[in-house]
């Protein structure tokens, strides 16, 4: 989650598209009209439309780290899953290669946030709670369709 933005009236985003994947957010964008030049490897990124509801209050979008993410490699299709109260979640198998950056990504930034970002946009912004290790991660608290939602975009992310 990286790449330049272009700071005028707002922040747009760099017209080079970020890779799919598991990035680590600098900060969350509430007023693009008054931020300084966020920085070498360093972006701007809006949150998808489809997606606005996961994002955190009254965002306009993120500032993210470019050089510090996880490829979205899947070894095989995410998994749409029921859990309680009517809730879905979705578990994503990373192929070898992105599993090892998954747990090394992980266990370096417990307790900060990280986003998920498809097609130059991103879908959700969670807390990196623990170290995930085994290659597997898990999407969770999903509600008015959000996962389903998500698991549309993820899609085309299986190598």
């Amino acid at each position: 989650m990286a790449f330049a933005c272009m700071c005028a009236k707002g922040l747009s985003q760099s017209k080079t598209k970020l890779p799919d994947g598991l990035y680590l957010v600098a900060e969350v964008i509430r007023d693009s009209t008054h931020i300084k030049s966020p920085g070498k490897g360093i972006t701007f990124v809006h949150f998808n439309p489809l997606f606005l509801e996961n994002a955190p209050d009254s965002s306009q979008g993120l500032l993210v780290y470019a050089n510090k993410f996880v490829p979205l490699e899947l070894s095989k299709a995410p998994e749409l899953l029921d859990q309680a109260e009517n809730k879905k979640k979705i578990q994503l198998s990373f192929s070898k290669a992105s599993s090892d950056k998954l747990a090394s990504f992980t266990s370096e930034n417990v307790m900060k946030q990280a986003t998920l970002i498809v097609g130059g946009e991103a879908l959700t912004v969670h807390k990196i709670r623990t170290a995930i290790t085994g290659g597997k991660m898990e999407i969770t608290r999903c509600d008015d369709n959000a996962c389903q939602k998500i698991y549309v975009q993820l899609q085309d992310n299986v190598k």
